[in-house]
């Protein structure tokens, strides 16, 4: 798989809240952006990738008596902006790219998917944003951020749904759409993406999802070895040269690899996409929403 094109220029934005330091909610949005990408499966007409969707969108209650706008500002409830997007994302689809089949395009979820109203870096449940992606697309696969806490029920529902393939340890898996009955083991191969995920930052391991340097190194290296299509990260590499906050050593793993696609997120770049001094494109998806087609 190789990224072809990466526009500079969203197709849109999508209008959020977002908490900035201090607590205070201001209006933010979310670009969303088109590329191109070869090497997709048969069963793939296209690619979601998002990260770090830590924003707020609030649902005005519809009441029958009259309140005041202050009360009804207090009334509204808040959905998490991952929850929110999918639908939008499905109907953009349908307009701009009509030949696209939503039941036949992949997401790619990075993490930090949940944010709460007035608190920065607030961490929670993100699993409403899996399961709202996975009605509108035909199969989500993704890794957990550092603000990401999935409890023991929530993890089990991710687990086992179809469609599903929730990365909360190291792993390689292979996503796409199900087959249709029976088929030779090298046809449905061919319409599958082999997808390597890990999740979590380098860290203090008495914090949620942290690694130790060693080990999280070590589960990237083996991940590589397998030579996936794609690897997702939520801690982006750092290149310093280029003014692109990250990890620098996961960057040196990613050049001692072999050649692939990493999408990250975790700190902001302003340029979207990095090519590594061993062919390996790094596309950072923080607060961002790219939506990649066939070239």
């Amino acid at each position: 798989m190789k990224i072809l094109k990466l526009n500079d220029q969203p197709v849109e934005p999508y209008d959020y809240l977002n908490a900035i330091p201090g607590g205070e909610v201001v209006q933010a949005q979310l670009p969303i952006y088109h590329g191109t990408v070869s090497g997709l499966p048969e069963g793939v007409d296209a690619l979601i990738v998002a990260s770090d969707l830590q924003g707020i969108v609030p649902i005005p209650r519809r009441e029958t008596h009259t309140i005041t706008a202050d009360a009804a500002a207090e009334s509204d409830m808040d959905a998490l902006l991952g929850a929110m997007l999918p639908a939008h994302v499905r109907l953009l689809l349908e307009v701009e790219w009509p030949e696209v089949d939503p039941d036949h395009v992949g997401v790619l979820l990075c993490g930090d998917l949940y944010a709460r109203r007035g608190k920065r870096g607030a961490s929670g449940n993100p699993v409403p944003v899996w399961l709202a992606f996975r009605e509108a697309f035909g199969w989500v696969a993704g890794v957990d951020g550092n603000h990401d806490i999935t409890d023991e029920a929530g993890a089990h529902r991710l687990h086992s749904g179809e469609g599903i393939h929730y990365m909360d340890v190291p792993a390689v898996i292979d996503a796409g759409p199900p087959a249709d009955g029976p088929a030779p083991h090298a046809a449905a191969q061919s319409q599958q993406l082999r997808i390597a995920g890990l999740g979590g930052i380098i860290g203090r391991t008495d914090k949620p999802n942290r690694l130790p340097e060693k080990h999280y190194l070590q589960s990237m290296n083996k991940l590589l070895k397998q030579h996936p299509d794609c690897l997702l990260l939520h801690q982006s590499p750092g290149i310093p040269e280029l003014g692109l906050m990250g990890e620098p050593l996961i960057r040196q793993a990613l050049e001692a690899g072999p050649e692939t696609v990493v999408f990250c997120g975790h700190t902001h770049w302003n340029t979207s996409l990095v090519q590594l001094n061993n062919g390996t494109q790094v596309v950072n998806a923080d607060s961002k929403l790219f939506i990649l087609t066939r070239g």
